[in-house]
This record gives structure tokens, C-alpha cells and sequence, in this order.
């Protein structure tokens, strides 16, 4: 019998896509509360899908038809000049822009596109839980920098050149932050972006909540230099609540834009035209509809929550540890004074098990996140969270 792939099975499947097929399995079962997911629970904006039911029902060939590997050209413009008017980046739509099948084909193909086996890459722990095995099974070697809530997750610089070496090919840093939901302070962005311009590394960015900002301002990183070595992976998931269109966009320079633009050709050929059709819809006229969508629906919704959630905590684990999340959609939670021996996954599978109540696991975000649960307000209304929090309190037995 053929053997399969030792670089495929060595990859741990992720806690978060067993719960999304668990909650589509028992879809039936109101029961459950999730604070486990991260996808958006709020409906798009209804122009944006008015938009795509029109161009299909007129033009249903050219609708779901191929687009060029990199994208449809004017939707690339609307994006580069929206990234000039939002973040005063300037970019070349036609060289420095590439359409991805969500933020994740955008990072994937971003680090195949810039490490070699043996490669270092220099990541935050805890981080988001898809980079480690990414870089593995690219043969590289993730380096984790610890991160606590004490320092409110920051990724700092001088732990990040103790970490540099002479194999360090990378540094990845993803603000707002999933697990935590961190917003990277500037001078400590600015001291990560000087060093990967000093040690001659890339920096990979991934910003894919930079619209999800619940206090505080999002910067991107290149105010700070680093043109020449930066390549960022962004999506339109979570700003225009569509995870399920796949559609993102990575921006960097002419020579590595052009190697992922190559490496797509052979993973997903072509993003889909529909979703770019949907999108372009919500940048029209400088982006109103998105930045409208994102001010008015967006933002407040999740900040309530994040508000109620941060009261409910105070009141059920007082004497867990966490930072107060600025953007995303999480709060990574330190539970050690609430496990005590138990670790952090037998505590999820219980708390699923005994209350219907879905968090995940710290320690696949890292070995900082032991101990950790995430839970996210992304999923819920403030009613079911508050009934979450009662479940959880009556579980700990407090």
C-alpha cells in the first residue's frame, strides 16, 4: 500500500476547523454557545450581494467565468488606491498587488515564496495557530518570541533581536493580533521594522484586521520603513463579513509579488471572479460602502460585545489574567488559578461536554498559550454571551 506524505501527517489539524465542523454538525442544536469561532455573525452589506445577484442574473458567463491569476486590473486599482488614501501606502496595481483565496492562500504562498528549508522565521508566542505548521512544512524552523498579557502581548524588540540569527530568513508579525486581539504599539513596530532592515530580513505582515479596531488607531508598518522588504497579506473575511467568498490580497515588491503570482498559477489558478465582482462593488467611490459598513456595523457591534465579555470576566474568572483586546475579535485568557491540574484542552472538551459551551484551547496558539483558553465575541449576541458566562460560572462552580 502507498505510504503517504511524512510532511503531511505531521501536521496538527486545527482545534478551530474541528469546532467549524462541529457547529455545522449540530446546526440544528441552539444549544450551543460558541465562543469559539472567528467568523463575523453580522450579515454583509446588502449592496455589495444586490450587486453579484444583478451581474449574474445579466451576466451569468462572464460572472463565473477565470479572471488572470493576479486579479480583475480595476478592482487591483481600487485597492491600491485605497490603500493610498487609508494607510498612504503607494503601491503599483499592476506589479505590487495580488489578488489570494483569503488571507490564508495569501500567507502560505507569501512564505513559500520567500523561505528555503532550514530557514528561520521568527514568530510571536502565542500567534496565530496556522503559521508553525505552515513554516514546518515548508521546511523552515519557527522561532517563537514569548509574549504575556502583563505586556499586554506586545511583540518586543529586544526579544526579537535575541532571536536573531544567522539563519533567520523572517520576521512575522500580525497586528491585530489573533489569538490576543493586540494592537502592536508604534515603537515597537518600528523597532521590529528597523531590525528586519538592519539584518537584511522580510518582514510578513498580516493584517488582516486592520479594520477591526476597537480602540486605539491601526498603523500600518511601512510608516516606519522597510518598502523594500515587506510583504503584507490582508483579506476582506472579516472587514466585509464574507469568509465563505475566500477572496484576500497581498502587496509587497515587483520581485515577490511575482513569485506568488507564479506559485498561485499552480495552487488555486485564479481567485474567484464573483467574490472580486462583490468586493469591487464595496471600494467603488473611494470605498464608501465598506468604510460606512465598518464604521456603523462593524465596529460597534463587536465592541459592545468585547465591553459586555471584559464585565462578564470580571465578574465570573476575577482572578484570570488577560489584556483588555483592541481590535479582532478574541481575548486570550490566562486560566491557571481556575485549572488547576487540568490543562487547557481537557478544560474546553469538559466545558463542551458538561455546558454546551465552546472555547479553544490556548496551547495550539504556542507553548505560552498553556494554561490559556481563547474566547472570542465574534459569534454571539450580547444575550447569549451573558448566558455563556453563566454557564461557565456554574461549570467552575463560583
Amino acid at each position: 500500500m502507498p505510504v503517504a506524505s511524512n510532511r503531511v501527517k505531521e501536521i496538527v489539524g486545527s482545534p478551530v476547523r474541528r469546532i467549524a465542523v462541529l457547529l455545522e454538525r449540530a446546526a440544528g442544536n441552539k444549544d450551543i454557545i460558541s465562543f469559539g469561532g472567528g467568523a463575523p455573525s453580522v450579515a454583509p452589506p446588502k449592496e455589495m450581494i444586490e450587486h453579484l445577484i444583478e451581474e449574474l442574473r445579466l451576466n451569468p458567463h462572464q460572472t463565473t467565468g477565470y479572471s488572470s491569476t493576479i486579479g480583475i486590473p480595476s478592482l487591483l486599482e481600487k485597492i491600491a488606491d485605497d490603500l493610498k488614501a487609508e494607510e498612504h501606502i503607494h503601491m503599483n496595481p499592476k506589479k505590487e498587488i495580488a489578488l489570494t483565496d483569503g488571507g490564508s492562500e495569501g500567507l502560505f504562498i507569501a512564505l513559500s515564496a520567500t523561505i528555503d528549508p532550514k530557514d528561520e522565521v521568527i514568530i510571536a508566542d502565542p500567534t496565530y495557530l496556522a503559521y508553525k505548521p505552515t513554516i514546518e512544512y515548508l521546511g523552515g524552523v519557527p522561532v517563537p518570541v514569548h509574549t504575556k498579557w502583563q505586556d499586554d502581548y506586545q511583540m518586543l524588540p529586544d526579544r526579537v533581536n535575541e532571536k536573531i540569527t544567522k539563519k533567520t530568513k523572517a520576521i512575522m508579525l500580525l497586528s491585530p493580533d489573533n489569538p490576543t486581539g493586540r494592537i502592536q504599539d508604534d515603537k515597537n513596530t518600528r523597532g521590529i521594522v528597523e531590525l528586519a532592515e538592519d539584518h537584511k530580513l522580510w518582514l510578513i505582515t498580516d493584517d488582516i484586521y486592520k479594520h477591526i479596531v476597537l480602540q486605539g488607531k491601526f498603523v500600518n508598518s511601512r510608516k516606519f520603513g522597510g518598502y523594500e522588504n515587506t510583504l503584507t497579506c490582508c483579506s476582506f473575511s472579516k472587514s466585509l463579513s464574507v469568509p465563505g467568498f475566500r477572496l484576500g490580497y497581498a502587496y509587497g515588491p515587483e520581485r515577490i509579488v511575482e513569485r506568488m503570482e507564479k506559485l498561485k498559477q499552480y495552487t488555486s489558478l485564479c481567485p474567484s471572479r464573483p467574490a472580486q465582482i462583490m468586493v469591487e462593488k464595496a471600494l467603488e467611490h473611494k470605498g464608501k460602502i465598506q468604510k460606512s459598513y465598518v464604521k456603523k456595523v462593524v465596529v460597534p457591534t463587536y465592541k459592545r460585545r468585547r465591553d459586555l465579555m471584559a464585565k462578564l470576566m470580571k465578574k465570573v474568572i476575577p482572578d484570570a489574567g488577560t489584556a483588555m483586546p483592541r481590535g479582532a475579535f478574541y481575548f486570550f485568557v490566562d486560566m491557571s488559578n481556575y485549572l488547576g491540574k487540568m490543562d487547557d484542552e481537557a478544560f474546553a472538551d469538559k466545558l463542551l461536554q458538561k455546558k454546551n459551551l465552546v472555547v479553544i484551547p490556548g496551547k495550539f496558539f504556542g507553548r505560552s498559550g498553556r494554561k490559556h483558553v481563547r474566547f472570542t465575541f465574534v459569534s454571539e449576541p450580547e444575550p447569549r454571551i451573558k448566558e455563556g458566562f453563566e454557564r461557565l460560572e456554574d461549570f467552575l462552580g463560583v
